[in-house]
């Protein structure tokens, strides 16, 4: 079992209440202001905000791919539409990927689709730079998709934190991890 640096963990997490002010993206917002769930899917998958610019995490998607994607989840519609819960939502999105769409293509449209529709992620999603955060600090994960918030040490348990701000938290601190555990 390992032992934590709690107030190493304690800085970070200090650091990144200062230094986030809890901006939401701007293409969630986008998002959340479509008119129909068809538009959201339409928005959310291609990755474009208002101003017609490629959301950065979707850079290496080639843009013909995310609009590929976009049809295949708009025809599934009425699934996501019926989707309850954010794991409904990401299953879907999850299930019509190919090689050409990463995971956090996915992670980020779910998130999008989620916000639409009021549903938010009550896991951590692991996906690229999350995962490596999340094994520095907790050591090899294998096969694991997501956690939970109790398998992170005490500082991830503050109720102000969401799972998408845990999973912030692990991306960006990723590599100053592996200086917190003893």
């Amino acid at each position: 079992m390992r032992t934590f640096n709690i107030p190493k963990l304690e800085r970070i997490i200090k650091h990144y209440k200062l230094k986030s002010k809890r901006q939401v993206d701007s293409l969630i917002l986008f998002t959340m202001d479509q008119k129909t769930l068809k538009d959201a899917i339409n928005v959310s998958t291609n990755s474009i905000d208002e101003n017609n610019k490629l959301h950065f995490h979707q850079r290496r998607v080639e843009k013909s791919e995310l609009y590929n994607f976009a049809n295949r989840l708009m025809l599934r519609e009425n699934e996501i539409n019926s989707a309850n819960t954010f794991d409904d939502i990401y299953e879907i999105i999850n299930s019509e990927k190919n090689e050409y769409i990463t995971e956090l293509t996915v992670y980020d449209v779910a998130q999008r689709i989620g916000a639409f529709k009021n549903i938010y992620p009550d896991k951590i999603y692991l996906q690229s730079g999350t995962k490596v955060g999340a094994e520095n600090l907790l050591g090899r994960l294998g096969d694991i998709k997501f956690l939970l918030r109790e398998d992170l040490p005490s500082p991830f348990q503050r109720p102000e934190f969401t799972s998408a701000d845990i999973e912030e938290i692990l991306f960006q601190y990723k590599d100053e991890f592996e200086y917190c555990v003893k």
